[in-house]
């Protein structure tokens, strides 16, 4: 919070700007991350740990698809436009669950949990980059002829292609695969390595967290109105995705600490890359924009409360 607090408090004094949050997010995303994960899974895991991991990929590809029809079943229920039904499935099923999620479960529960999450972010990566970017596709179009624009460069990708793979393949990704094979054959890093990739990936939670609070002041909430689908997709990210988590860790007996991970990456706000995604394909940015914005400046409320409701076993 106090680290959020001073994003904000930077940015409105103008040191730091929205260009500066973008660089935050692409430095921590193409470098911290990625190394982060290599030396803290080489430290906290071994080879036999690995093996058991499987149910963290399971579990969440079950919650998402079925989080992904059930947000496709509700904008037709509720009748979203349809120059943003892709936008709303994707801001419904997907979460930050890497640039966010990654260092708020460390901070939480420690190095342990990060190979868990790293399950789950590829779960998340393999479905945006196929059925959520699809969908975003088919708005472009849509959204241009209501916006009165060309938009013939545009064209609807297959789920399945070598751009889908690239998509899938980011750095943090990269550097799990990295971890795993280092892991696997039990190779050790040499000390000078080993202590460069450690103090740069230790900047990933300041980062991260001066990133919320660039965002929130840039976001500028007070000129936000809330409609209806926008609550419904606030309820998605904080009660339905969770709930549905839960409930499928459940059915898969999942042990108590992998659970509790596994619940917070679910929990997190809109996924960032969903903007980059939109824009890409000429659908509704700013509306996925605003929403990232304002369930970001939410989760500041909602992953204490879920902390504690874990740790309590109340859920």
């Amino acid at each position: 919070m106090l680290m959020i607090t001073l994003g904000y408090y930077l940015t409105q004094i103008k040191w730091f700007n929205k260009d500066i949050g973008q660089l935050f997010s692409k430095f921590a995303m193409t470098v911290t991350i990625p190394l982060y994960m290599i030396v803290s899974m080489m430290k906290s895991y071994k080879k036999e740990d690995l093996l058991q991991l499987g149910v963290a990929v399971i579990v969440p590809l079950c919650s998402m698809l079925a989080l992904w029809i059930i947000g496709t079943i509700v904008s037709r229920i509720i009748n979203i436009p349809e120059h943003r039904r892709g936008v709303f499935r994707a801001m419904f099923f997907v979460s930050n669950s890497a640039f966010i999620g990654f260092p708020v479960n460390i901070a939480l529960f420690g190095d342990k949990a990060l190979p868990i999450a790293v399950m789950y972010y590829l779960v998340q990566s393999l479905l945006f980059w196929t059925i959520g970017a699809y969908g975003l596709s088919i708005d472009g179009p849509k959204f241009a002829r209501l916006q009165n624009t060309e938009n013939s460069d545009v064209a609807v990708p297959r789920v399945f292609s070598l751009q889908t793979i690239k998509n899938i393949m980011s750095p943090p990704l990269i550097g799990a695969v990295v971890a795993i094979l280092l892991i696997l054959f039990s190779v050790k890093l040499p000390t000078f390595a080993n202590s460069t990739m450690t103090y740069l990936g230790s900047m990933t939670t300041p980062l991260a967290m001066l990133f919320i609070g660039i965002a929130i002041y840039v976001a500028n909430l007070r000129s936000v109105r809330i409609t209806p689908d926008m609550g419904i997709l606030i309820a998605a990210r904080f009660l339905i995705a969770p709930a549905v988590t839960i409930g499928v860790c459940y059915i898969f007996d999942v042990p108590d600490f992998m659970r509790s991970v596994l619940i917070i990456e679910s929990a997190m706000p809109v996924m960032t890359q969903v903007s980059i995604a939109a824009r890409a394909y000429k659908a509704d940015a700013n509306y996925v924009a605003v929403m990232t914005a304002l369930t970001t400046v939410l989760a500041l409320f909602t992953i204490p409360t879920y902390f504690i409701l874990l740790t309590f076993k109340i859920i």
